[in-house]
């Protein structure tokens, strides 16, 4: 018998609100369980980037760069930047946001996000009983 739709994995987003250094450094984003596909990562900055003269990021598990050096500099507050790269996290860890500066933009504050799948078993299927009662 096939699982319901209810029944299945499914993606879902996971996220962290962080405020950001004004030097160049990583900080830690959203922890992140066992078994997890990263599908999709990124940033969205709560608060205006001031144009310096490098600004980027990637968003990282420290193996797997999901979002490579996106580019914040001179950049509106809530400006939403992703990357798409997958990867799977086989032992708990957390994604975080590794940025490079230069210049002297102040504490930046946004929300590091993931979009992810739990990979390990699906929920069972109903059993018998429960299927006859659930008729």
């Amino acid at each position: 018998m096939a699982l319901v739709q209810s029944l299945r994995n499914h993606a879902y987003k996971i996220e962290k609100f962080v405020s950001l250094p004004a030097t160049s450094g990583t900080t830690v984003g959203v922890a992140v369980p066992a078994g997890t596909l990263v599908l999709a990562a990124g940033f969205q900055n709560t608060t205006t980037v001031p144009d310096i003269t490098t600004y980027t990021m990637n968003i990282t598990d420290g193996t797997t760069n999901f979002a490579s050096s996106l580019n914040f500099d001179n950049t509106a507050a809530n400006t939403i930047k992703a990357g798409t790269t997958a990867g799977l996290i086989s032992a708990a860890d957390t994604i975080d946001v590794v940025t490079t500066i230069s210049g002297s933009p102040g504490v930046i504050a946004g929300r590091v996000w993931a979009i992810v799948v739990d990979v390990n078993k699906a929920a069972d299927a109903a059993s018998a009983v429960d299927r006859e009662q659930l008729a």
